[in-house]
C-alpha cells in the first residue's frame, strides 16, 4: 500500500486539495447563514458594511471561484493519473532521477 502512495503522490496531493477547497467552501457557507452576512451587506445602505461580513463575502467568492474554476481539473487530474497507474504500472526506475523528477530533454 505504501508503494501505491508512494508512486501516486501528486494524484492523492490534488484529491486532498479540492476536498479541503469543498470543506472550505462549506464552512465559509455555514459562517455566512450563521452570521446572516446578506442581511449584514444589504443593511449597510450607502455606508461601508462591516469589515467582518466584507471579508467573509469576498473569502467566498474567491474560494467559490477556486470551486469551480480549478477542483474539476484537480479531480480529473488525479482520476486520470490513476487510471494510467492501474493500466499501464508504475514508472520504471530508470525513466527518474534519484529525486523522482523526469530527466530533462537532451537537445545536443
Amino acid at each position: 500500500m505504501t508503494a501505491f502512495l508512494r508512486a501516486n503522490l501528486r494524484p492523492v496531493v490534488l484529491a486532498g486539495l479540492s476536498f479541503g477547497c469543498l470543506a472550505i467552501h462549506h464552512v465559509l457557507l455555514r459562517a455566512m447563514a450563521h452570521g446572516h452576512v446578506a442581511h449584514v451587506l444589504l443593511g449597510a445602505g450607502n455606508a461601508a458594511p462591516p469589515a467582518g461580513a466584507a471579508a467573509l463575502a469576498i473569502a467566498l467568492v474567491v474560494v467559490r471561484f477556486v470551486l469551480v474554476m480549478l477542483v474539476p481539473g484537480f479531480l480529473l487530474a488525479a482520476a486520470a493519473e490513476i487510471a494510467a497507474y492501474l493500466l499501464v504500472g508504475p514508472r520504471r526506475a530508470e525513466d527518474l532521477d534519484e529525486d523522482g523528477a523526469e530527466p530533462a530533454a537532451d537537445d545536443a
